[in-house]
């Protein structure tokens, strides 16, 4: 297992999406904006949002994920931040922002969600806006769930993986 495991299999099993669609087009609505993507993770939607002409700012608690993303071609037109809201550069403020891949639901705890909220809402230019999205429990994903279902093969940089989800 390689250091960037973790970050490789992120890749492997969560490519593009409809939701990645609905990001970057929420995104890219405003000609050229300043945009932050808090918990950017491995950058799949920073950098197409960046490629795309957004001024981007990407942050996440993750080395690995960040040092994964600066990996990729177009990093260079991206600000990266490790942190949390709590690292967004003072003086900076953006017209939109996003917190996706369920950003949200892996802040546990509700006083840390609320400071992430008035972070970003402290950087948003007048008028800015911030989208997220979450699973709704009520679905009850869970109860649908079986191993057989989920199980997937994976291609990585150190051979083929098991994966279920």
């Amino acid at each position: 297992m390689t250091a960037n495991h973790a970050s490789d299999l992120y890749d492997a099993v969560n490519q593009w999406s409809p939701s990645d669609d609905f990001f970057l087009e929420f995104l890219t609505k405003t000609p050229s904006p300043s945009a932050l993507d808090l918990g950017c993770g491995t950058g799949r939607i920073t950098l197409a949002a960046a490629e795309a002409g957004c001024d981007m700012v990407g942050i996440d608690p993750d080395l690995p994920s960040l040092q994964a993303a600066q990996a990729k071609p177009g990093a260079h037109r991206v600000r990266w931040i490790e942190g949390t809201s709590s690292a967004i550069p003072a003086g900076t403020s953006f017209d939109v922002a996003i917190m996706s891949s369920n950003v949200v639901q892996a802040i546990l705890d509700d006083a840390e969600l609320a400071t992430s909220f008035r972070d970003i809402a402290s950087h948003l230019k007048p008028g800015g806006r911030l989208a997220f999205d979450t699973r709704d429990p009520d679905a009850r994903g869970w109860e649908a769930w079986t191993k057989e279902r989920s199980h997937r093969l994976v291609n990585l940089p150190e051979g083929e993986a098991q994966h279920w989800y």
